[in-house]
């Protein structure tokens, strides 16, 4: 019986990246799976060929009422864009975790039973966690924020964490909790705002989608106040912002703000949506500008009875990190999209439950970096 030769062939990586250039995108899809190596060219080629411009948008991330999380992809060719196996590493998410925020790929989480005082970080790319000092103040229902830093060069990650609590209307001063990587350590500074309105007390009914981060520099929804608050993390001052729209209703969850294209938007929930962007931010002499109204009425007529969007009431508002003129709406339990130049909708998912059980869910895009 003749003994088969192990065959060594080595094949340089230049020359498989050119074969698999060459085939369609279906049958890359099949391929990812052969190694890891494959699967981070094949994910290069999908990046090229797609033209998906940095940040990727991966997936949203959904807190429901009952502190369950979940993730879902946008498309179904996401998965390919990242080079890895995100979807299995979203088993993390549990009943008694929640999501707070998430930035360049990585994600803050809070453990419940803490009373929001142990917070940790987690990268679903690479499964791991980073632990953060408990707090040092109790604050219920904080108003939170997160921003992270990736330099490739060195393989380094930095992140830094900001939160505050309003406990009575009227109040000269804040007491803003900040934690930075670089320190490994919480600073509580007692800082004195310059507001022309009065702020409302903490609740939790703020959104996920209404914070963002620009530079260091901070932006929340106020609930039930007249405008949204800006805390600068480097100069450690604290201020606030009116509504673009004077009278607009003032209602938890009504407002949303978002980063699109590196500006600040904001919208408003109604059978027309009006979203403004914010110019010169984030000087204080920032000015909100016009840039259009979004029909849900004419989306309902278009493709409502297919997608079962039903009465159309809109429960969430997420816009695209790099497209300003695409938004996620949350319809009746469905996530759509929605591209205002060609006024193109496309469903996105499905939760499978009425509308009535979804109205409360928390929404928020998870971005891929890389």
């Amino acid at each position: 019986m003749k003994h088969l030769r192990q065959c060594n062939l080595f094949i340089h990586e230049e020359i498989i990246i050119n074969i698999l250039n060459r085939l369609p995108l279906k049958s890359l899809a099949r391929f990812k799976c052969i190694s890891y190596n494959w699967q981070k060219c094949i994910a290069e080629i999908y990046r090229c060929r797609l033209g998906f411009p940095e940040p990727y948008l991966i997936g949203f991330f959904c807190v429901e009422k009952r502190l369950r999380s979940r993730f879902f992809f946008t498309s179904k060719e996401s998965p390919l864009l990242i080079g890895t196996n995100l979807d299995k590493s979203i088993d993390f998410i549990g009943e008694r975790v929640y999501i707070v925020a998430s930035s360049n790929g990585f994600v803050l989480c809070n453990r419940l039973r803490s009373r929001h005082r142990v917070y940790y970080v987690y990268n679903p790319a690479t499964r791991q966690r980073l632990d953060v000092p408990k707090t040092l103040i109790h604050m219920k229902d904080p108003y939170v924020g997160f921003t992270c830093k990736v330099d490739e060069d060195h393989g380094i990650v930095s992140f830094t964490i900001v939160r505050y609590v309003i406990r009575k209307r009227y109040q000269s001063s804040i007491t803003i909790e900040s934690y930075s990587s670089e320190t490994n350590v919480w600073i509580a500074n007692n800082v004195i705002h310059d507001l022309l309105y009065p702020l409302q007390p903490s609740r939790d009914e703020n959104y996920l989608s209404s914070r963002c981060v620009i530079d260091g520099v901070f932006c929340w929804i106020d609930n039930f106040g007249q405008g949204m608050t800006v805390y600068d993390s480097v100069k450690k001052c604290f201020w606030g912002l009116t509504y673009p729209q004077p009278g607009c209703m003032i209602y938890p969850g009504f407002h949303f703000l978002g980063l699109s294209g590196g500006e600040v938007c904001f919208a408003s929930k109604g059978w027309t949506i009006p979203c403004w962007r914010l110019n010169n931010f984030p000087s204080r002499d920032a000015e909100w500008v016009w840039k259009y109204n979004v029909d849900v009425v004419a989306i309902i007529e278009k493709c409502g009875e297919d997608f079962g969007l039903g009465g159309g009431n809109v429960q969430n508002i997420v816009f695209h990190p790099v497209f300003p003129d695409i938004l996620y709406l949350q319809i009746n339990g469905k996530v759509i999209s929605y591209d205002v130049k060609t006024s193109t909708v496309e469903l996105v998912y499905d939760f499978g439950e009425a509308g009535r059980k979804t109205k409360h869910y928390k929404l928020f895009s998870y971005e891929w970096p890389q």
